[in-house]
């Protein structure tokens, strides 16, 4: 797979600002014509480098403003039991990340609700009623102190690109940010 350039950094860069950019303001952002960025977008599109376009809402504007964080233990380790609490994770609206995780906690989900009570009803009617749960510990989000979507390119070497290495891509359907059969963000 092909390394990123300092071009393909700057357009990955500009696009994670602003999705909505015209290829004609990325072009002139990152100091190319537009035939060739739209080419470069396309290609790292294909590379599977570009993984989708989303629009980011704020979770309070849209009454969602309540934030927990899950720590989720397991009965045992088994990989029929990871699978199927996966797929139940996936199929969570209120989840908006699942891990698993190496260490104490076999889990780790961030949660967004209205409010502690309905917090309260997604971990009665939902979690805990998933099979092969242990324990769960939770801790609710005083403030946000730093969130974003961009991943530091910056730190990238020409031609020292992590994304030289091929990447895993989750099959349609099967991805953790999957919500009632929806694209993922």
């Amino acid at each position: 797979m092909d390394k990123l350039d300092n071009y393909d950094r700057k357009l990955l860069a500009e696009l994670q600002r602003d999705g909505a950019l015209s290829v004609e303001g990325l072009a002139e952002r990152i100091g190319l014509s537009k035939t060739p960025c739209w080419r470069r977008i396309v290609r790292l599109r294909e590379r599977g480098v570009i993984a989708r376009t989303v629009t980011l809402l704020d979770p309070a504007a849209v009454g969602l403003g309540t934030t927990l964080f899950v720590h989720i233990k397991v009965e045992k380790h088994d990989a029929d039991l990871f699978r199927r609490i996966d797929q139940a994770l996936c199929l969570m609206p209120e989840v908006l990340e699942a891990h698993l995780m190496l260490g104490e906690a076999d889990y780790l989900v961030r949660v967004a609700v209205p409010d502690v009570a309905a917090f309260e009803r997604f971990m009665t009617d939902k979690l805990h009623r998933l099979p092969g749960i242990k324990e769960t510990r939770s801790s609710l989000s005083a403030r946000l102190v730093k969130h974003t979507t961009e991943l530091p390119l910056g730190q990238l070497a020409a031609g020292d690109s992590a994304s030289a290495r091929p990447r895993k891509r989750t099959p349609r359907g099967q991805g953790l940010n999957r919500q009632q059969g929806r694209q993922p963000r």
